[in-house]
């Protein structure tokens, strides 16, 4: 592994745990502890925590923010109030995505906003020179704060004991700010695995003890591996996979995300309103295999003879104890139930277009 790579706070203690650490998005971070399995199972049946630490966090401040967002933002910010949340894509001119995120607004002139791990500077760079003259100032914070992602249908049992606020107050996608043992957190109803749960920021001077706190309440800790499983069954995007600067929010299945905001115009949205109304050439579609073996990203898919589009995401789903995946394919072929070919070690393997999420409990 690269020697230099970043570290998040946590790093020292996902060796003394004994974790497998990789090199993901330039940062030495834990693929699994001590199995991907049993870590996802955990996930789904109890609780586990994820060092996300190494996403970015921005916070964004001025009288104009909201007039900003709305125009770097697909979505739509009249949808919002304080104390809530918004999942969204920012995207370039021509509809393809320079990334997803969320922001939560704390109040009409300040939001944070969390971003892909790999996009922290394009994202930073991209919002600052679309500020154009608007009264807006953004603050990366993303090396002064830490981030875990707390998931699993236990988390409020086992969180309510720490915090000083009601968790079955925070609906989904809405947040607080409170403490956890004596330590400020911000804590959103959030997460990318499919379960209850929600994602902490803090300052990084709390990252041990906050860590060791969920560990003694019952958390189980997870890594890489597990939370792409988890977001794979249910069928949450991953930038670089199902949306990219090749790939827009329509193609992708987001199309629910393109919302018209009448009156208010914002980068990309001439194509992605056409694309959502007249539909694209292709579009990602779930994917089981009907013979046996595992499929993985960028593997090619056929039907009769001609390719039609690739793998996006794939492999085991634990909960499911079979094969699972997403593609990219020429729209004609999306309708469930549709059988094709899946090119897996130069064998044409039979695999079927499923409906999705394969899983989803929130």
């Amino acid at each position: 592994m690269t020697t230099n790579l970043k570290k998040t706070p946590f790093y020292n203690i996902h060796l003394k745990s004994g974790a497998k650490m990789v090199d993901f998005a330039g940062f030495s971070m834990p693929v699994q502890y001590d199995s991907i399995i049993k870590e996802h199972e955990a996930v789904r049946t109890k609780a586990g925590i994820f060092d996300v630490s190494h996403m970015g966090e921005f916070l964004l401040e001025g009288n104009d923010v909201i007039d900003f967002l709305q125009y770097v933002m697909i979505n739509d910010l009249n949808l919002l109030e304080p104390s809530k949340g918004q999942y969204s894509c920012m995207c370039y001119e021509n509809g393809t995505v320079i990334d997803d995120l969320v922001y939560y607004e704390e109040a009409a002139d300040r939001f944070r906003m969390i971003v892909n791990a790999g996009n922290i500077e394009k994202d930073f760079q991209w919002l600052n020179e679309h500020i154009s003259g608007k009264d807006v100032k953004i603050t990366n914070l993303s090396s002064k704060r830490c981030r875990l992602a707390f998931q699993g249908p236990k988390t409020d049992e086992y969180l309510q004991p720490l915090v000083d606020v009601e968790l079955s107050t925070i609906n989904r996608f809405y947040f607080a700010r409170c403490m956890l043992s004596s330590m400020p957190i911000f804590i959103a109803r959030t997460g990318y695995t499919g379960e209850r749960g929600f994602e902490i920021s803090f300052e990084n001077e709390y990252a041990e003890k906050i860590w060791d706190e969920l560990l003694k309440v019952g958390a189980s800790p997870a890594g890489l591996g597990a939370r792409d499983s988890l977001r794979l069954e249910a069928t949450y995007s991953l930038y670089g996979h199902e949306i990219n600067d090749s790939i827009t929010p329509v193609e992708a299945g987001l199309f629910w995300l393109v919302k018209p905001k009448k009156g208010i115009e914002y980068i990309g949205k001439k194509v992605l309103l056409k694309q959502k109304t007249e539909g694209t050439d292709r579009i990602i579609v779930g994917l089981n295999l009907l013979d046996r073996g595992i499929i993985r990203e960028n593997f090619k898919i056929f039907k009769e003879g001609e390719k039609i589009g690739y793998v996006t995401s794939g492999g085991y789903s634990p909960t499911l104890k079979k094969t699972i995946g997403l593609g990219l394919i020429s729209k004609q072929h999306k309708e469930e139930g549709t059988e094709l070919e899946i090119e897996v070690r130069n064998k044409l393997l039979r695999g079927v277009v499923v409906s999705t999420p394969f899983y989803r409990n929130v």
